[in-house]
């Protein structure tokens, strides 16, 4: 069993405007608890006991949430305002060791059955994909018959769309020991590159990441005041 997760939490959240001035992106609450304090007590029932949160931006409400859940450690990383969740999650590389793990958003709401088939599929690298479901800034995932990850755009003309990145991942320590090796090459050229866009390059070009298309997961990402309109009146119930 997978005990450890990383979650992505260092950006400015600029797109929620006043909103988070005061905080960062995953203390905006959503049917009156914070997104990320959702995604704590989630993981930590799926029985996750360490969680590694990758900080930036307003990252003093985190590490007072570790104050509250021992099972968290901050990682800050000082370049958060110049980088991407590429960078975020290199920079957790040595607090996360030689640990198989699961990979989180900071900024999504879903259901418990997201993290356990997740845990449950038989392959170590895999991402989570479900049929589409959000109005805007979708990213398309394409994936081959045997599962394998080929191909994922924010345009769904450039892919054969099998679903939706959710924003949840599990993924194995070799894998993503080869996967900082491949980066740390490129970082200095793509420092705001997506995570996204490393694991598809890693699918394509050095291990297989498999696709895990759960239909019965309910989930949406909350990236400004109206997709918080439309998750507090169309999702959070369902979960």
């Amino acid at each position: 069993m997978v005990k450890t997760a990383v979650i992505m939490a260092a950006g400015l959240g600029s797109r929620f405007g006043k909103m988070t001035e005061s905080m960062p992106k995953g203390f905006i609450e959503v049917g009156g608890t914070a997104m990320v304090v959702r995604s704590v007590e989630t993981l930590i029932a799926c029985g996750i006991t360490r969680i590694i949160i990758g900080t930036g931006y307003k990252k003093e409400a985190y590490e007072q949430l570790a104050d509250i859940y021992p099972q968290i450690e901050c990682v800050y990383s000082e370049k958060y305002a110049s980088t991407n969740s590429m960078y975020t999650l290199y920079n957790c590389r040595e607090a996360i060791g030689n640990e198989d793990f699961l990979l989180l958003e900071s900024d999504i709401v879903y259901s418990r059955n997201a993290i356990t088939e997740l845990m449950e599929c038989p392959h170590p690298d895999v991402m989570l994909i479900t049929p589409v479901t959000k109005f805007q800034d979708q990213y398309y995932v394409e994936h081959d018959s045997t599962g394998r990850l080929t191909n994922c755009s924010t345009d769904k003309t450039e892919v054969n769309a099998a679903g939706e990145l959710v924003g949840i991942h599990k993924l194995s320590a070799e894998f993503f020991s080869r996967m900082c090796r491949d980066y740390a090459a490129v970082v200095a050229e793509k420092p705001k590159m997506g995570y996204e866009y490393e694991l598809l390059s890693m699918s394509q070009n050095v291990m297989p990441v498999y696709v895990l298309n759960a239909k019965d997961v309910k989930w949406y990402e909350i990236d400004d005041e109206s997709d918080l309109e439309y998750a507090e009146q169309n999702i959070i119930r369902s979960l």
